[in-house]
């Protein structure tokens, strides 16, 4: 709400309503530290918290997707990331523009890497731990 705020603010404030070539930088990174805002955060505050009827999911196809899309995103932007860096080292694209580009492109797939490995490695531990009280 408040990146769309200003926005509006500054497109509706500037002469030919255009904006500044500076805004898009700000834009991502104004998600890029909402994102890693939550993502700190939230595990701060819900530590240890487990509701006393938690019940398991009944189908896990919602976090098999949602690893899915996470797995499919890294990947794209990897991608994008490479061929970018190819293209600015061969002179392809303006380096000025392309070099912050490529920093938060970088940082998105870092934060969601990070997400990534977080979750499969907590999946993995769930795993095995119900295997071995099956075992027991």
């Amino acid at each position: 709400m408040p990146f769309m705020a200003t926005v509006m603010y500054v497109s509706l404030h500037t002469p030919e309503h255009s904006l500044p070539g500076w805004f898009p930088y700000f834009g991502l990174s104004y998600i890029l530290v909402t994102v890693i805002f939550v993502m700190l955060f939230s595990q701060r505050v819900y530590r240890g918290v487990r509701p006393e009827n938690a019940e398991k999911p009944k189908s896990v196809w919602g976090w098999r997707l949602g690893i899915a899309w996470t797995a499919y995103l890294v990947a794209v932007w990897s991608v994008l990331f490479l061929r970018g860096a190819y293209l600015t080292f061969t002179g392809g694209l303006d380096w000025r523009r392309s070099v912050p580009a490529g920093a938060f492109l970088l940082a998105f797939i870092v934060l969601f890497s990070w997400a990534l490995y977080k979750a499969l490695k907590g999946k993995y531990a769930a795993t095995a731990a119900e295997r071995k009280q099956a075992r027991d």
